[in-house]
């Protein structure tokens, strides 16, 4: 069947490009009455904002009427194109030339809409028009999960909130920089073009091409130097995360995977950071791509290890997750993360579940974790002598393909499961025996193996041809289908969760930043680098202190 209808749209296609090549017509504006279409909702039956890829026969990409053919050079004009591919944000509806029929189309709607495929035909208009149906597979904010994606740039609000709408995208963090223009949007609060259930904030990325970038939410006013990056490396990020948190902020490490940066072992060490992007910019199985130089071990550490081995010395650090949005190449939402926010659906609500580590995050899984009952984030406390047996469960399905559901508990994989069947569900259901401290999480994977060795690189920004979940949804570098939940941490008989091995590693990363600090970093006075050294040596003798825990507790 798919190959007649194969055949019978190129046929179709062939005698509409022999016809308008005939008449010498170009499709710049339509001979007859535009075809007007609709993308609904397949159970409402009403208009709901999408994202459309168009072709014609010859595979070339066509465009709606009153949508440019080429895309700007910045992000603010609401279309996207990636991976050779060219789409179209809509509001619902849209018009076509009737002279570019037959047409197949591609609508997206975020990740918990069945992804729409078919042809656009003559024959298969209904008074002049066309209708395309999306169906709700999965329903998140029906349980109170809502997706947001934490680290967007050079999108106006009323252009985001069209691709919110189009992308299913609860919250969108615009990011303010030092190389942005957009200082004049922020407000200090919800911006005017939020209502219902998409909410958009101007916050800040405070940044530092050495030191690191941190995302920082919930701000009521901004963190000087706003416009230009600070030249030297003193002040420490620390004092702006104490002036994010002061006026009810979240703390958030920018593109972790990618940028661990010089500081972010202190500010964890000092407990200022409440999450990592554990999902933005680079693939979290891939090895950081800035400061590889300060990164000890450098081939044994990808993203998703560093933010391991931070767990297994006793810090509780959320999964957050965001696109770094800058261009038309990047989707709005392509990386989300999900929290549970009790009650009303507020951004103060969705900000206090990232505080207490309801996550999870995403690039299309979506994902459901408990121990014992508890979801990511909660505490639960066993007693060696009445409770030693974890009831662990996690459920995943997906659109598209992925290899594998695991259970992880201090970073060692204990349970695992295959995906089956149309959704790609996997489940995994076991007792766990709580031997020691732990935090205990899921996550759901496909091997990146098969595209390295097809040539894909993972490190490169805007590559023509990537993964399967490229060919989906724009991400600024390939990455491959992903999920995983923050942890659910289980302390037994009140002992901390201790790494020696793991502590020692923060210790050694800690030397290396010292001696980064003491021969290439760059300070104002003296007196400055004095001050950043012997904060990074506060910090290392916590890493130390920890290590030695976990000696004493062998």
């Amino acid at each position: 069947m798919a190959e007649l209808d194969r055949r019978r749209f190129l046929r179709e296609a062939s005698t509409g490009l022999w016809l308008s090549a005939a008449s010498g017509a170009g499709f710049g504006a339509p001979a007859g009455d535009a075809i007007q279409c609709k993308i609904v909702d397949a159970e409402s039956g009403q208009p709901v904002p999408a994202r459309l890829r168009l072709t014609d026969a010859r595979g070339r990409d066509v465009v709606p009427l009153g949508h440019p053919t080429e895309l700007a050079p910045d992000a603010q004009q609401g279309d996207v194109g990636f991976q050779s591919k060219r789409f179209a944000y809509v509001d619902g509806e849209f018009s076509l030339d009737p002279r570019s029929l037959p047409l197949r189309y591609q609508v997206v709607r975020g990740y918990e809409f069945v992804i729409a495929e078919g042809q656009i035909a003559a024959g298969g208009l209904q008074s002049g028009g066309f209708i395309i149906p999306l169906s709700r597979w999965s329903s998140l904010a029906a349980h109170g999960w809502y997706g947001g994606d934490n680290h967007i740039h050079n999108v106006s609000p009323k252009t985001c909130r069209l691709e919110m709408d189009a992308e299913d995208l609860d919250v969108a963090n615009i990011l303010t920089s030092d190389f942005t223009t957009d200082q004049s949007e922020f407000e200090g609060h919800l911006n005017r073009y939020s209502s219902g259930r998409r909410l958009i904030y101007v916050n800040q990325e405070f940044r530092n091409n050495h030191l690191g970038h941190m995302c920082l939410l919930n701000l009521k006013r901004l963190i000087e130097p706003v416009k230009t990056m600070q030249p030297y490396h003193f002040p420490l990020h620390l004092r702006a995360c104490d002036e994010t948190r002061a006026q009810g902020g979240y703390v958030s490490w920018a593109h972790f995977p990618s940028w661990p940066g010089v500081e972010s072992p202190l500010d964890i060490a000092m407990e200022k950071i409440d999450g990592l992007e554990i999902l933005c910019v680079l693939d979290p199985k891939e090895f950081p791509v800035f400061m590889k130089n300060v990164v000890p071990e450098l081939e044994a550490n990808d993203g998703l290890r560093l933010w391991y081995r931070y767990l297994n010395c006793g810090f509780r650090l959320t999964a957050t997750a965001g696109t770094d949005k800058m261009t038309t190449f990047v989707t709005v939402g392509a990386n989300r993360v999900y929290a549970h926010v009790d009650g009303e659906f507020t951004y103060e609500n969705w900000i206090k579940a990232l505080k207490q580590g309801r996550t999870f995050v995403t690039n299309s899984p979506v994902l459901k974790f408990t121990v014992n009952g508890q979801e990511p984030g909660a505490t639960l406390r066993f007693d060696s002598k009445t409770n030693r047996v974890a009831e662990v469960y996690a459920l995943a399905e997906s659109q598209l393909a992925y290899d594998r559901l695991e259970i992880d508990c201090n970073g060692r994989t204990i349970g695992q499961a295959s995906p089956s069947g149309s959704r790609h569900r996997a489940e995994v259901h076991l007792e766990y025996p709580i031997h020691q401290s732990c935090w205990l999480a899921a996550r759901v994977l496909e091997d990146l193996d098969p595209y390295r060795k097809r040539g894909v690189a993972f490190p490169e920004i805007h590559v023509p041809n990537g993964t399967r979940l490229s060919d989906y949804y724009g991400t600024r570098r390939p990455e491959t289908v992903f999920a995983h939940s923050s942890p659910v941490y289980v302390i037994r008989d009140e002992a901390p969760i201790r790494s020696q091995d793991d502590a020692g590693y923060y210790v050694r990363y800690m030397d290396k930043a010292i001696d980064w600090l003491k021969t290439e970093a760059k300070f104002a006075h003296p007196r400055d680098k004095q001050e950043s050294v012997q904060a990074f040596e506060q910090g290392r003798a916590i890493f130390a202190a920890r290590a030695a825990e976990a000696y004493h507790s062998k």
